[in-house]
């Protein structure tokens, strides 16, 4: 994800104009939504249950079923795109060969996600990371191939469609799966897995929603270059930062299950966890806050120079979406994912009301403020939701943390623009540099006293 950001990404605006790049952001914005409303819930009920029917040696069942699920929903899911293809086709100046190799790419993507938790639940990391870095190397390459046989935004789907098909068949040759799929649906476990999950299909659209919904609207108002610019803003800060972030989900969450399921201890887990979470990612949060102008510099073309006022905005978002979902873990251990999806329909209700004035007024400025003043309001909402065994956080041990870490990067920073103070390329790439170096250096050197 971060070779995207940093490569692809690129590489996509100087060959594509605003309204191509603008018609596969929404592109991917639509297959993000049908995956969230299909697969996504079905792949997080796979982690969330994987260790408890591997204990009651179930798991023939539990994959068996899991899987007519998936065929159920996507049947479901396509019926109700196929009915809004006018509305796609005509709102969002959506071809409709876009349209059909986006349905298409659906089964590719969801089956990856299925195989992902698969992943994540039998501690298989390299293999994780490995498909992930093939995968982009993969995406390129067969995208150049195409992008002069087919039309732009058409080469860069019909890449990911290749590309995504062969990483899944890797993944699944390389686990070898021992579990024959049955034509059988086991009642107890569909129950367990869709009071769990659905809640979740609700919440992530809700995301979604708050995250998305603002390039929908330039893109039907034909704001071709604002559709581009909000979404490159956007994808640059989640490729970069979401990989990072993503690791402590994947690496904490199959552990926190099995602990939960064995009947181990939580608590002392989770203050350690969102200290080494702010360890690793502040630094980078706040290089996108810091060098803004720079990285857009050096990676963007000019047309996207408004990059660099989306980026402080949207690396503190990310930042908190993550952490949200650290703290909320305390939702999938009680089986109380509805709380998290109630809270969400009204903070992003109001979000989203708020925004239609806003973004009429202040644009994509104004859609990235309000964007994060809701990820701060739904990050202090969920904290004030205690149970009776969740109050495994130390805040005050995490503000010291914060403190600390936020000086050191302050101080950092502050030695990178006197030690390059001119403004060319490799001025800049040299500043970024001794940046996280020198950060990272001290964070490393001061750990013991960081991480009391």
């Amino acid at each position: 994800m971060i070779l995207n950001s940093f490569f692809i990404i690129p590489l996509f605006t100087h060959i594509l104009d605003t309204k191509e790049v603008s018609i596969y952001l929404i592109a991917l914005q639509i297959l993000n939504l049908i995956c969230t409303c299909s697969f996504d819930w079905i792949a997080k009920g796979v982690i969330r249950f994987y260790e408890k029917y591997e204990i009651q040696d179930k798991l023939n069942s539990f994959l068996s079923t899991t899987f007519w699920i998936s065929v159920f929903v996507y049947i479901l899911m396509l019926i109700i795109y196929i009915l809004a293809k006018d509305i796609v086709i005509k709102q969002f100046a959506v071809s409709p060969l876009v349209f059909i190799l986006t349905i298409i790419l659906v089964i590719p993507c969801g089956i990856r996600q299925i195989l992902y938790q698969i992943l994540r639940a039998k501690n298989y990391y390299w293999l994780y990371t490995g498909s992930i870095i093939l995968y982009q190397l993969l995406f390129v390459a067969i995208f150049l191939a195409m992008v002069n046989l087919l039309p732009n935004s058409s080469a860069i789907i019909t890449a990911m469609i290749t590309a995504i098909a062969i990483i899944d068949i890797y993944i699944s040759a390389s686990i070898a799966l021992k579990y024959p799929i049955n034509f059988v649906i086991d009642k107890k476990i569909l129950y367990e897995i869709l009071k769990y999950a659905l809640p979740l299909v609700v919440t992530s659209v809700c995301y979604w929603t708050l995250f998305h919904s603002p390039k929908l609207i330039f893109q039907t108002y034909n704001q071709y270059l604002n559709t581009s610019v909000f979404g490159i803003a956007w994808t640059l800060a989640t490729n970069t930062l979401q990989p990072f972030a993503s690791l402590f989900m994947f690496v904490n969450f199959p552990v926190i299950i099995k602990n939960h399921e064995h009947n181990r201890a939580v608590k002392p887990y989770f203050t350690s966890m969102i200290q080494m979470y702010i360890f690793i990612m502040l630094p980078l949060v706040l290089g996108f806050c810091f060098f803004s102008k720079d990285i857009v510099r050096l990676v963007l073309p000019s047309a996207y120079s408004f990059v660099s006022m989306l980026l402080p905005v949207f690396g503190m978002t990310i930042f908190l979406h993550e952490l949200m979902k650290l703290v909320n873990i305390k939702y999938h251990l009680s089986n109380k994912t509805y709380i998290e999806t109630a809270l969400g329909i009204i903070i992003v209700a109001v979000s989203c009301f708020i925004n239609l004035f806003i973004i009429q007024k202040y644009s994509v400025l104004g859609a990235a403020i309000v964007m994060l003043l809701t990820e701060i309001t739904l990050i202090i909402t969920n904290n004030f939701i205690k149970f009776k065994d969740s109050s495994y956080i130390n805040y005050k041990k995490i503000f010291q943390t914060f403190f600390k870490l936020f000086t050191i990067a302050l101080v950092c920073y502050a030695i990178s623009l006197c030690a390059f103070s001119a403004d060319d390329n490799i001025i800049c790439i040299l500043k970024l540099i001794t940046y996280f170096l020198l950060t990272y250096t001290l964070y490393y050197a001061l750990r013991k006293k960081i991480l009391l």
